[in-house]
């Protein structure tokens, strides 16, 4: 019986209390997800084709009799009861096992594949509410010096400080701000569905969420990021270990050129009969019989060059693989790092002056410096950065997401993760 690393934690599903983070998101959805048990029941699989590849063929029993009492009567008969046993002689099962043991890795990896893929998904998932969460913080802050101002214009309006334009002019801002906060709910509601789908929730389920802002990091070395990668990704160990099955296949055909010799044991008794002569005594025999197939005309070489050919392929196909991970983390680590660098600069400081220009604006106005459309312009401004942050910062976490999934970032989370000595098989 196959036993999975952390197997325990996969026995049921529990219910959900405090909100869950993104680490706890993901930890629930290689719980749940059904694609992933789906994926771990071909294990067992696995492991039953593994014995069955072990098993000889089942003992024949063969039975014979003859007689001529249909015909001439004359009480000749022969019967013979026995057993014909094949035998591999040249390997064969224990190269069956070999291949079959192959396979068993190949779904170990398999399920490692789907849930890296998983992780990442779900991830970019969580990653995307706690954006539209930015984003619906900036717009209630917003929202909420928006509708003070209204009240006051309100005021100045009617005691004739103000014209009924400026008044208009604040509250259609006010509006459309507030459509706004009601289209990011819808996006986060779906969003949420996402998830959840995702994550093993049915429809109805509760999924409790915390989104806060998880701390920015720098990534760590780009060499340091590829070598990671190299080591732990599940894909290149699939192409490794089909390289592996390539050659297990080839020495299976080769064995399998020379088939199983039969052997059989049995008796035999019968009675003869000579014309012109008296009555002949029964007769009793052991039998013996030996049959060994010749591999004149089929040695398999076709089997033999088509598995060296599939191996041969695997091994370019792993370091294809193996160079477009290496540009797919540098890639993606440098542009990570480049949002970064516009994140903080947003938080730092185009932020904080868009609040103030506006909060300056707004002063103004009430000093009657500037006007409601100069106040109007400086909130859309803020409104328009505050956007801006969201979408790069949006745009920041499902990099790191990407990255995480590309350098196996949780591997400690996973059923049973590859080591690097298992991904330099593929070196070879």
């Amino acid at each position: 019986m196959l036993v999975f690393l952390g197997a325990s934690a996969f026995l049921e599903n529990p219910a959900i209390g405090a909100p869950l983070d993104a680490e706890g998101v993901v930890r629930e959805a290689v719980l749940r997800n059904h694609d992933l048990k789906a994926a771990r029941a071909q294990v067992d699989a696995a492991l039953g084709r593994l014995k069955q590849a072990g098993l000889w063929s089942n003992p024949r029993l063969e039975l014979s009799n003859e007689t001529d009492q249909p015909f001439a009567n004359e009480g000749e008969y022969s019967r013979s009861v026995g057993f014909s046993q094949d035998f591999p002689i040249s390997g064969r099962l224990g190269r069956a096992e070999d291949v079959a043991r192959v396979d068993v890795a190949r779904a170990l990896a398999e399920v490692n594949e789907v849930e890296r893929k998983l992780i990442g998904d779900v991830a970019a998932a969580f990653s995307d509410l706690v954006a539209i969460d930015q984003k619906q913080a900036i717009r209630d802050q917003l929202i909420g010096t928006l509708e003070g101002f209204v009240i006051a214009s309100k005021a100045r309006y009617k005691a004739g400080e103000v014209s009924e334009l400026d008044v208009n002019a604040a509250t259609l801002e006010l509006l459309r701000l507030k459509q706004e906060h009601t289209r990011l709910a819808g996006e986060r509601e779906a969003a949420i569905r996402t998830l959840a789908g995702l994550s093993g929730f049915g429809v109805n389920d509760a999924l409790p969420l915390d989104t806060k802002l998880p701390p920015l990091k720098e990534p760590s070395p780009a060499a340091q990021l590829i070598t990671q990668a190299i080591e732990r990704r599940p894909d290149l160990r699939l192409l490794a270990l089909s390289a592996d099955r390539a050659d297990a296949e080839r020495a299976l055909a080769s064995a399998s050129a020379w088939e199983d010799w039969t052997v059989g044991l049995g008796v035999r008794r019968g009675r003869n009969v000579i014309e012109g002569a008296p009555p002949q005594p029964t007769d009793d025999a052991l039998m013996m019989t030996l049959a060994i197939p010749v591999p004149l005309f089929n040695r398999n070489e076709g089997s033999k060059a088509s598995a060296a050919a599939e191996s041969n392929a695997a091994r370019e196909q792993h370091t294809a693989l193996s160079q477009r991970i290496e540009n797919e983390v540098a890639g993606l680590r440098e542009r990570a790092v480049r949002l970064l660098e516009a994140v903080k600069v947003y938080q730092q400081e185009a932020l904080p002056l868009s609040r103030k220009n506006s909060e300056t604006a707004r002063n103004a106005y009430r000093s009657g410096q500037v006007s409601i459309a100069e106040v109007v312009q400086a909130e859309r401004q803020e409104n328009e950065i505050g956007m801006t942050y969201a979408e790069t910062l949006a745009q920041l976490l499902k990099t790191n997401a990407d990255l995480d999934a590309a350098t196996v970032a949780q591997i400690e989370i996973m059923t049973h993760p590859v080591t690097a000595a298992d991904n330099k098989a593929g070196e070879r």
